[in-house]
């Protein structure tokens, strides 16, 4: 379905390529790893970059490279692209021309030597669901993007949502990330503000929408991807535990989620094969 038809918002601000690499490490040539850097040097490698972009950064291309790092854990939706992959190449901009142009020399090089990449691809929007009052909550304190040393760990967690919750109304759609109360007040369901409100302080999020609508039966309507540190990998796996509890977060009953990928944060392509 068309965002504006569903009254969100069609503003693009941006877009996010995840490049997933199959490429076994006898075959990280010297020529390959030198060929990344050059071809990865016209963009902004945010490895060492505390805080957010800058325009210039956004409009050149920015890019993060990372190196599996746990087995992946496979969900509703099976996608062999992401759960094969021992290589993520994660790149953001303003605009798609320098990460298409990336993509392209990356997956020339990689397939050259017997290895694929899988591309999943989103676009940035400004919140729909956000009203000022979940901004101070959920935004405001937010933690901003650190630098590798300080958040090594990456996830990827794509997902659809239902043809159900697409053909609820936007206001239906909306009530489903603020808490439930009963008729004395007290909480009955927490809703997805407060099943993650433990990882705001400590948990760098992106999100990224399917570049074409939603609910359309190709790719991910959203690619979420969350940065943060070794102690708060504990976090994180409550946060989600707690998203996909549905008695305590009914919205998850209209998620079907395709593999959760973390990987850890690397500065240069050699090290994507160390």
């Amino acid at each position: 379905m068309d965002a504006a038809a569903l009254n969100m918002t069609t503003e693009i601000r941006g877009h996010g390529f995840f490049l997933f690499v199959h490429l076994p490490r006898a075959r990280a040539d010297r020529k390959l790893i030198d060929a990344l850097e050059a071809i990865g040097a016209p963009l902004e490698n945010v490895h060492d970059v505390d805080g957010y972009p800058t325009e210039h950064a956004s409009r050149r291309g920015r890019l993060q490279y990372l190196r599996a790092e746990t087995p992946v854990t496979e969900w509703d939706l099976p996608d062999t692209g992401m759960t094969g992959a021992n290589i993520l190449v994660r790149l953001e901009g303003r605009t798609r021309d320098p990460l298409v142009a990336y993509e392209r020399e990356v997956r020339a090089l990689v397939e050259r030597r017997g290895g694929s990449v899988h591309a999943r691809a989103g676009i940035n929007k400004e919140r729909t669901y956000t009203s000022y009052a979940m901004t101070q909550f959920a935004y405001a304190p937010a933690l901003p993007p650190r630098p590798g040393a300080a958040c090594p760990l990456g996830v990827v967690t794509p997902q659809n949502k239902t043809p159900e919750w697409w053909a609820m109304d936007w206001m239906r759609r909306e009530s489903f990330f603020l808490p439930r109360y009963d008729d004395r007040g007290k909480i009955i369901a927490q809703g997805h503000a407060l099943a993650s409100a433990a990882g705001i302080p400590c948990i760098t999020r992106r999100l990224v929408h399917h570049p074409d609508g939603y609910g359309l039966g190709t790719g991910y309507d959203f690619i979420g991807y969350f940065e943060f540190a070794e102690a708060d990998a504990s976090v994180f796996r409550e946060v989600m535990a707690g998203l996909r509890n549905r008695a305590q977060n009914p919205e998850w009953s209209y998620v079907r989620e395709g593999p959760e990928w973390w990987g850890r944060r690397v500065a240069t392509a050699e090290e994507l094969w160390a």
